[in-house]
Formats: structure tokens, sequence, C-alpha cells
């Protein structure tokens, strides 16, 4: 009877775990912390972390499933068949809005496509569970796909050094390649920093309060 009992509740929390994400199919979730539901898919979101930051090695702050805690906002969506979430952005709060710190997706087509979607909305002003004023770091082919599709970059470089918090940057403006494509040399708000022993040109997009 025991074992039994078990595995009636097992399947009671699976279908619990599945009318969680069917009730907003296809639709944006912030979760917060406390919010059971972040235990629930915090695996799913993982793998989807491990299979998007492969390409570079891994993600440096996120190499478990309890490293997505540090994070205070989830916001996730379920765009497919399956009742697990495919695609997350996470952020922290601040003083001046949420920095965007890891995107992720499992890799689909539509679970792409709605992260550059959301992406770009919330940083242009947009919200999700009545959080806005989300802004991130970027370069390379994240940066082109959000400059692309119109969100704003921030171009004032004492804004881009208050955002940064005395981190140590060699301030561009201009893009200082000059074969970069034609959107990046558009936004006047580039500069290099070091990260993890490599120099990386990025851009700060969003909208900061």
């Amino acid at each position: 009877m025991r074992l039994l009992r078990e595995y009636i509740r097992a399947l009671l929390e699976q279908e619990q775990e599945a009318s969680d994400l069917e009730a907003s199919k296809g639709e944006w979730v912030l979760l917060e912390p406390g919010d059971p539901r972040r235990e629930r898919v915090k695996d799913d979101l993982y793998a989807a972390v491990q299979a998007t930051y492969a390409p570079i090695g891994g993600h440096l702050k996120v190499q478990s499933p309890g490293d997505l805690d540090r994070y205070t906002y989830w916001v996730v969506a379920d765009v497919d068949r399956d009742p697990s979430p495919d695609v997350a952005i996470m952020g922290k709060p601040g003083e001046v809005g949420v920095k965007m710190g890891l995107a992720a997706n499992d890799g689909g087509p539509a679970a792409s496509a709605a992260y550059k979607d959301m992406s770009t909305r919330l940083r242009s002003g947009g919200s999700v569970g009545g959080v806005g004023g989300w802004w991130g770091e970027l370069s390379g082919k994240p940066a082109y796909a959000m400059l692309s599709r119109g969100a704003p970059a921030v171009e004032d470089e004492g804004q881009v050094r208050r955002l940064l918090a005395g981190d140590d940057i060699e301030w561009h403006g201009e893009h200082p390649d000059p074969d970069a494509p034609a959107v990046f040399k558009a936004a006047r708000g580039w500069y290099t920093r070091r990260i993890g022993g490599k120099s990386t040109t990025k851009i700060i997009v969003g909208s900061p309060k």
C-alpha cells in the first residue's frame, strides 16, 4: 500500500505540474522566489541553459540547477506540445531596473523566436508580471538580433559606467571595427572590457529606469 500511495502521489504531482504549465501555454510567466513552480521546472531550465551556452563552454555562473536561484526573476514560456518550459530570461533587480543575466531556450525554432521577441519587448520598455526596466550587456549575434529589431541601446557613457558599477571599461561610442555591420555602426554605446581573461566589445541594450 505504501508503494501504491507513493506512486499515486507522484502521478498527482506530475498532473499538477502539467496543469500549471498548460494553463499558461504560449504565454510568458514571471516566477519569483517562493513560487513552487520554480522547483518543478528548474531541471528543465538548467538543461536549456546547458544547451544554449555549450558552444562557449557553458555559463560561468550556472554550474548546477541550484545556481539558477541567483536570479530573482525567471520569465519563462512553454511554446510547444510538452508541459515543460522551453525558453527563459532571468535577471536581478537593482536601483535602475532589472539586469538580465541569463537567457536560454531548448534550441527549437519556436523557442528561439519567442526569446528574441520577448527580449526585444522587455528591453524596449515592456514588462511582465508588473516588472519592467529590463536591460543587459550584449555582444555578437545577440546584440545584432536585438539592435536589428529596434531595441534601444544605452549610448550615454556616464550612464553606462553607472550601470556597470565601476567595472573597468574602454569606452568607444562608435563600434571600433570599421567592418562592423551597419546596425552596429548605427549604435553609439560600444565599449570593451575583459571578461574571463578575454577582451570583449559590448553594448548595453535595454530600458533601465
